[in-house]
């Protein structure tokens, strides 16, 4: 129920939970950015041919002394919306550029418009692409609204005064077009965003499904290789320490072959809750096959990972369910050196655990009351 309420989508097509909102516009930062900055470079290319086509039209006039300096401040802030485009790392960043950008596209517009005494139907088709344009920027869509609206207002004003000719039932159509066109631009915007936004919970989904042990619900064995070699890396960079912990069900093979194959994968699974519970938020645990779990410790050194195998274990053994014995683990602990490969370390942990194993059917199961205190 809580995933559908944070997956909700919005009349403006977006998340309703922010921090999904946030999450998804982090993930898109990257295409938003670029088609940002593309936009930018491709309205300061129309406006040099706007300011070429002056020159050779109106060149010695004043209008054209006036208009030339607010054209090229519009290029001169699309060059700069384009450079921070390239180089932002953050979403929220971004949208206020972007909603800044939006609001001097209409004031350049509108300042050009003033420096005209008249006015032709040609004013009423650049009102129209300028807020076209708007809406082609990945800017929230409340944003993108409030721009375009007050934009056209202040617009249709100057336009309603220096108009040629303009007569009030052709102003009414004016309107009427630009609402038309307002209409469609947030239609197709919200079907786009909510589009946008499927597509995202779906590919997360699908994702959760490829890394995730579907019995246990922790991460699998090909989720725990990738993280691992992550780790490997930031540990070998960084010189932070880094160790693995490998454990598996003493005797589980007993447990099936006792109480059935059923009660053995509700071991599995409670298991996997127990060590879920008892291990840090920047561990990582993972089903490795079978009866064999394993676990990841990062900024953990050797004597601290060998804590943390016997807390587990005796985690463990306290939540063992009341119709079976208490569950005793074998664990291998090993702390990455710098010359290890993911290989390595694994075969030196196995190894370990393989004689913790050898040890344990040797000297026989502890009892319940030796297994250390919960603190």
């Amino acid at each position: 129920m809580e995933k559908e309420r944070n997956h909700r989508i919005s009349i403006f097509g977006e998340f309703t939970d922010r921090a999904m909102e946030d999450e998804f516009l982090a993930e898109s930062l990257s295409g938003s950015a670029r088609m940002t900055a593309y936009i930018a470079i491709i309205f300061a290319f129309i406006l040099v041919l706007f300011l070429v086509y002056s020159y050779f039209t109106e060149g010695s006039t004043p209008r054209f002394a006036r208009t030339t300096p607010i054209r090229l401040a519009f290029i001169v802030i699309s060059m700069a919306v384009f450079i921070i485009a390239k180089s932002t790392t953050n979403h929220h960043h971004l949208r206020r550029t972007i909603t800044v950008y939006q609001a001097t596209m209409g004031i350049i517009y509108l300042l050009t418009l003033k420096q005209y005494d008249s006015l032709t139907y040609l004013s009423v088709l650049g009102l129209m692409v300028i807020s076209l344009a708007m809406f082609l920027l990945p800017n929230r869509i409340a944003a993108s609204q409030i721009t375009t609206l007050v934009f056209s207002i202040l617009c249709l004003a100057e336009l309603s005064r220096k108009l040629e000719g303009l007569q009030t039932h052709e102003l009414f159509r004016i309107v009427a077009y630009l609402g038309i066109l307002l209409i469609y631009c947030n239609v197709n915007y919200f079907w786009a965003e909510k589009t946008k936004r499927e597509t995202f919970i779906a590919h997360g989904e699908l994702l959760d499904l490829s890394s995730k042990d579907p019995l246990t619900g922790i991460f699998n064995r090909k989720r725990f290789d990738d993280v691992m070699e992550e780790w490997m890396h930031v540990s070998k960079k960084k010189g932070r320490p880094l160790s693995l912990i490998l454990f598996d069900i003493d005797d589980f093979k007993g447990i099936n072959d006792s109480y059935g194959h059923i009660v053995g994968d509700d071991v599995l699974k409670d298991i996997a809750a127990t060590v879920s519970k008892s291990i840090r938020d920047t561990d990582v645990f993972a089903r490795w096959g079978g009866d064999e779990f394993v676990i990841l410790l990062p900024d953990t050194d050797l004597r601290q990972a060998e804590e943390m195998a016997a807390w587990v274990g005796a985690c463990i053994a306290h939540s063992s369910p009341d119709v079976l014995r208490a569950i005793a683990c074998s664990f291998g602990v090993a702390e990455y050196a710098a010359s290890d490969t993911k290989q390595s370390l694994l075969r030196r942990v196995d190894d370990l655990l393989l004689r913790a194993k050898h040890r344990r059917k040797h000297e026989g199961h502890p009892s319940q009351s030796q297994l250390p205190k919960i603190q």
